[in-house]
């Protein structure tokens, strides 16, 4: 029979010879893998957008999770706005929208402003805008304010500048001044700006 002292001077060695063991307390390289989500990034296409402009900016992320800001730069008299933000949802998962920092909601009731969102597909078509034009005063954006936020998850790695990961504004898309009754519009012309996801 091997003496115990025999043993442990053999595992001494071993250890001072290779620097570790085997051991739970060595972690060994062969069971010390681990696998983590994707981490969300939100690259615009124009990261200062220029007055008369509606453009997609970033605003956080959460491993896979981005939020997604609807920003407004330099746009005088913006009563309200409908458009679609096209994805790809094989490769984004929308989640959910924010419009408690809207400018919209300035000065006014909760109740003179209407916000909706519909998730088709690819797609989103919102709206957003006051109500009642001719007693509910436009806004004068003279910096860059939020309209809305928008969260999506990715569904899987995302290189930069993939195709997949794109955010984009599709027609219809309009912003009105109030000065006109709905369905009209009153429209001001506005550069729209998008962008893209990278989850890596």
């Amino acid at each position: 029979m091997r003496s115990p002292r025999l043993f442990i001077r053999f595992v001494t060695a071993l250890v001072v010879a290779t620097g570790c063991v085997a051991l739970p307390a060595c972690g060994s390289g062969s069971n010390d893998t681990t696998s983590s989500a994707p981490v969300a990034k939100f690259t615009p296409d124009v990261a200062a957008p220029g007055n008369l402009t509606v453009a997609l900016l970033p605003s956080k992320s959460n491993g896979a999770s981005v939020t997604v800001r609807i920003a407004v730069t330099g746009v005088s008299s913006f009563f309200g706005s409908a458009f679609r933000v096209n994805y790809d949802p094989n490769a984004l998962l929308f989640s959910g929208w924010d419009t408690s920092s809207s400018f919209l909601l300035a000065g006014v009731n909760s109740t003179d402003v209407l916000f909706i969102e519909e998730a088709t597909g690819g797609s989103l078509i919102i709206t957003a805008t006051r109500l009642n034009p001719g007693v509910v005063a436009p806004v004068d954006v003279t910096t860059t304010a939020t309209l809305a936020t928008l969260n999506f998850i990715a569904r899987k790695p995302l290189a930069v500048g993939a195709t997949e990961g794109r955010l984009d504004f599709g027609d219809p898309k309009q912003v009105c001044d109030g000065t006109v009754t709905p369905p009209g519009c009153g429209a001001i012309d506005v550069t729209w700006s998008g962008g893209g996801v990278s989850a890596q």
